[in-house]
């Protein structure tokens, strides 16, 4: 069932307007809605008719004021507001006295240049000019500034009239943009929202490297805009003051090595430190290697242009000093590598003195100890500040976002906030009641509505289904989301999709294993598979399995064993009664003119509901498409003679006299209500002979397409024959391959086709007649 919706307006002050947000926020039952320049320009002239209604009633309130002397609010916010209307009332009374004083100077130009026109050069008595001017259609003129020459008199008037037309424009620009304030309403823009989503981007960023810990309710507390960018600047310092202290860490371990190497060279009676680094054409560099390494790097050495110098600093160890072409350094280096050779990088840049070496390097030691020290108070400092408050900050910026996402969605002026959505009209009880408590905690200054929608408005669809049903929506969504002003096809298509897969897949035990399996689906596999949602689906395959297995006992199936059917006119191995199979074809066929009566029916509804008479009655998906329908069934029962329902609706066999009878003459009722059609319409001609075509053969089509049902329906029948006959010729094989493998089979290859079959006459032959799937899902907006 569609739930109807209520549009809502809601106006409310801009320093309130997030307040006014956060609460329709909690309500979590409005969608909101993004205004559209139509519904700007409406609400403008809206609001343009209530500042002219204003400006009437502040006159009266200034006669009043006058007459009992009213004080003026004390109230900061009530004073400006008052000041704005009374700035823009006096600009309002100056407009319309410069307007006057404007039409009056030009009648006075306009005399003025006809008497100088006339050949007047000096200005005429006034008695003469009076006169002059009753004649020209001008009514009483003072004279009192005309002086005597009238090409002075013209500049003057010019001047002046030039000076009052800028004034004017200065009035009117002034006045444009008080009432812009009050009715100039536009959407919100993107900024605001951008800002706050990179401020989310960063701080996210920062969670991931300074992980928190969820806070307890006792711990929450506010926090503003400003204290969030201060923390998260800080706070974006701690990976750059990281990467430092590994520098400092880095470096730290090699003077330290330096100053080991140093003492031991100082040991050994060293007394100056050779020259390490890059030079032009030579590198040298130094560090310890084993004892018994050093004839080998000897050797390597021997006729290469390699200098090098050793000393046994103590032990198995010697310190080694290589110079070499910086071409021939890479291999050096590869050699040593392999003799354990380990480089001290930290006596390069050192004085040869060792003495002084070993001052500075404790000197750099002590230096990076201090500046390592800064740096953990400071990294110590952001974890303490940031840490305590992260979930605050997530949850203020995650509101925050929203509210942003939400304010792109209204219109603002520079005094109020527009704010529009949708309301299902079985929750405008519980807005309105809301909105009635809002109201007075801001001492009445918000305004509201609820109003239906119009008709070319895109509403969002709201369904509202009972919980049994609830699963049958996917399959509606699979097709598309109902329209507004549709019939929600989610029962209707629950229970025959149901149906039709219980006559395709009659089978008593295989219904109770499908639904079986749909309650252990529906109940512990909560995850997609494959992208499957098994949750849904386990719900779906319950209402299957369940018609699967009373159709299977109507019929006479268990696990393709036959049994004896329920229904009184079969027996056990109908399936070699031909008379049993014409019985079910009749059965299947029945059912789906019925089904189609019942989508045409429901189109004629939608029709008349969107206002679409010609076509609830005309169309080929309406009232003609019925008779025509109908028409087509019953002259073909004629045709061959059927009995529907005996004793009670049974069609004699009349061969070509059905071609006479009034089920043919409601055929051709049907066909010519829709070639009629396009002249009452206004449509192109051609397109009703075309589909006139259409619809007739369609019509056939579908109504043999529903065979299909008693088509599976025999299928399975056969396979339990198999069974059967397996079963009379080799018990083991009829066990193994009948049993096992068949009852395998059907419950997955046939259960899937079946299953896609009866999905595949839902959407083509029962919704298309009536369903469009157009309209929007209902997503209310929450906090």
């Amino acid at each position: 069932m569609i739930i109807p919706a209520k549009k809502l307006i809601v106006v409310a002050l801009r320093d309130r307007e997030e307040e006014v947000l956060r609460r329709l926020g909690e309500l979590g039952i409005i969608q909101l809605k993004k205004p559209s320049e139509r519904d700007i320009l409406g609400l403008t002239k809206e609001e343009e008719a209530r500042l002219r209604e204003l400006e009437k009633l502040y006159e009266r309130l200034m006669e009043i004021r006058r007459t009992l002397t009213l004080r003026v609010s004390e109230i900061p916010e009530e004073r400006a507001e008052q000041e704005t209307y009374q700035r823009y009332h006096l600009l309002k009374c100056r407009l319309r006295e410069l307007e006057a004083e404007e039409n009056r100077l030009r009648r006075r130009l306009a005399s003025i240049r006809s008497l100088i026109e006339i050949g007047e050069k000096e200005a005429l008595e006034e008695e003469k000019f009076q006169d002059l001017l009753l004649t020209a259609g001008f009514k009483e003129l003072s004279l009192k500034e005309i002086s005597e020459d009238l090409k002075e008199l013209e500049e003057v008037l010019q001047d002046k009239l030039r000076r009052i037309c800028e004034e004017i424009q200065t009035v009117r620009h002034e006045l444009e943009d008080i009432k812009a304030s009050f009715i100039g309403f536009s959407p919100e823009e993107e900024s605001r929202f951008i800002v706050t989503r990179e401020l989310y981007e960063r701080f996210m960023k920062l969670k991931e490297v300074l992980p928190s810990t969820p806070m307890g309710r006792e711990e929450e507390a506010e926090i503003s805009l400003d204290e969030v960018k201060r923390i998260v600047e800080q706070a974006e310092r701690y990976d750059a003051l990281n990467v430092r202290l590994r520098k400092i860490e880095k470096l730290e371990r090699q003077l330290k090595e330096a100053r080991e190497v140093i003492n031991m060279l100082k040991s050994a009676g060293v007394r100056k430190l050779p020259k390490l680094g890059r030079y032009e054409n030579l590198e040298s560099f130094a560090g310890t290697i084993s004892s018994a390494s050093i004839n080998s790097f000897k050797k390597f050495a021997s006729g290469k242009p390699i200098a090098y110098d050793v000393k046994r600093i103590g032990g198995n160890l010697a310190f080694i000093h290589v110079a070499c072409l910086k071409d021939f350094a890479m291999e050096v280096r590869a050699m040593l590598l392999t003799l354990n050779f380990k480089e001290v990088k930290g006596l390069a840049g050192l004085p040869e003195d060792i003495d002084e070496a070993r001052a500075m390097v404790e000197g750099k030691i002590r230096q990076l100890d201090e500046e390592k020290r800064l740096i953990d108070k400071e990294i110590q400092e952001i974890r303490e500040n940031f840490l305590p408050k992260a979930e605050t900050i997530l949850n203020f910026l995650s509101t925050r976002l929203r509210l942003e996402e939400a304010l792109l969605k209204t219109m603002k002026s520079e005094t109020m906030r527009v704010i529009q959505g949708w309301v299902p009209e079985d929750r405008v009880e519980n807005v309105d009641r809301a909105l009635k408590s809002l109201r007075e905690e801001l001492d009445g200054k918000l305004l509201y509505e609820f109003r239906d929608p119009s008709p070319d408005e895109d509403v969002p669809t709201a369904l509202k289904n009972p919980r049994i049903f609830k699963a049958f929506e996917t399959l509606v969504r699979q097709y598309g989301w109902p329209g507004h002003l549709e019939s929600d096809p989610t029962i209707i298509s629950g229970i025959l999709w149901t149906v039709m897969f219980g006559m395709m897949f009659p089978d008593l035990g295989h219904g109770i294993t499908i639904a079986i399996l749909g309650l252990l689906f529906s109940r512990f596999l909560k995850k997609s598979i494959l992208g499957l949602n098994l949750k849904r689906l386990g719900k779906l395959m319950v209402g299957l399995g369940i018609a699967s297995a009373i159709f299977g006992a109507l019929i006479g199936e268990f696990f393709l064993i036959e049994t004896q059917p329920l229904l009184p006119t079969l027996r056990a191995g109908w399936l070699e009664d031909p008379a049993g199979v014409v019985w079910l074809l009749k059965i299947a066929l029945f059912f789906g003119i019925a089904q189609m009566l019942l989508a045409l029916s429901i189109s004629v509804r939608n029709h008349l509901r969107s206002g679409q008479l010609a076509e609830a009655i005309l169309g080929e998906r309406g009232v003609a498409g019925i008779l025509l329908l109908l028409g087509l069934a019953l002259t073909a029962f004629s045709f061959i003679g059927i009995t529907v329902v005996p004793g009670v609706l049974e069609f004699p066999e009349l061969g070509m006299k059905a071609l006479t009878s009034w089920p043919f003459f409601m055929t051709i009722m049907g066909l010519a209500m829709i070639l009629v059609k396009p002249f009452i319409t206004r449509e192109e001609k051609v397109m009703g002979v075309g589909l006139v075509l259409e619809t007739f053969i369609s019509l056939l089509a579908n109504m043999f397409s529903y065979m299909r049902i008693a088509g599976f329906a025999i299928v399975h029948a056969a396979l339990a024959m198999v069974v059967f006959r397996l079963m009379q010729v080799n018990p083991l094989m009829g066990i193994g391959v009948g049993l096992i493998f068949l009852n395998l089979f059907a419950l997955t290859i046939e259960f899937l086709v079946c299953t896609i079959q009866a999905l595949r006459l839902l959407y083509y032959e029962f919704m298309t007649k009536f369903y469009r799937g157009t309209g929007t899902p209902y997503t209310p907006w929450k906090l």
